[in-house]
């Protein structure tokens, strides 16, 4: 993921997420205080998120995927939260269904269309059932030195 931040401040431990908006708060907050995205995104991202779920359902442990607009970002920036207990986030592929979600990644994209690399390099990660696993249950020193390897491929 050329090009992409991603470093140790950007993986969060989650103990006790509530929502998938307050996940999205707390991640989205803390990309707007490392200045990776303007004032804007939390709203866009709310509203996409609405319309269109981003929720993986992949196994034990399911994915949440959020983003949007490349506009809404200053840099290009993965924010990974590790939640300690599920929460449930509405599926992308059944908006009418929802997944307990144990990751999350998510996207701050400055180049139109980028997301679809991205979003296809975090696939790669999850596939891996007891990769993701493992990830899950890792604290985020643990989890930036396992996913570390695997972005910058």
């Amino acid at each position: 993921m050329a090009g992409v931040k991603f470093n140790e401040s950007l993986v969060l431990d989650l103990e006790n997420p509530e929502s998938t908006a307050q996940v999205e708060g707390v991640l989205a907050n803390h990309l707007y205080e490392l200045g990776s995205v303007k004032e804007s995104y939390m709203g866009a991202l709310a509203e996409r998120e609405k319309n269109y779920p981003t929720a993986l359902e992949v196994g034990e442990i399911n994915v949440a995927i959020p983003h949007c607009d490349a506009e809404n970002a200053n840099e290009a920036a993965v924010c990974v939260g590790i939640l300690r207990k599920p929460v449930d986030w509405r599926r992308m592929d059944d908006p009418d269904a929802t997944t307990p979600v144990r990751l999350v990644f998510m996207l701050a994209l400055n180049e139109a269309h980028s997301h679809l690399e991205m979003i296809q390099k975090i696939i790669g990660v999850i596939q891996d059932q007891e990769f993701a696993k493992k990830l899950a249950e890792s604290n985020a020193h643990e989890a930036y030195e396992l996913l570390a390897p695997r972005f910058a491929e």
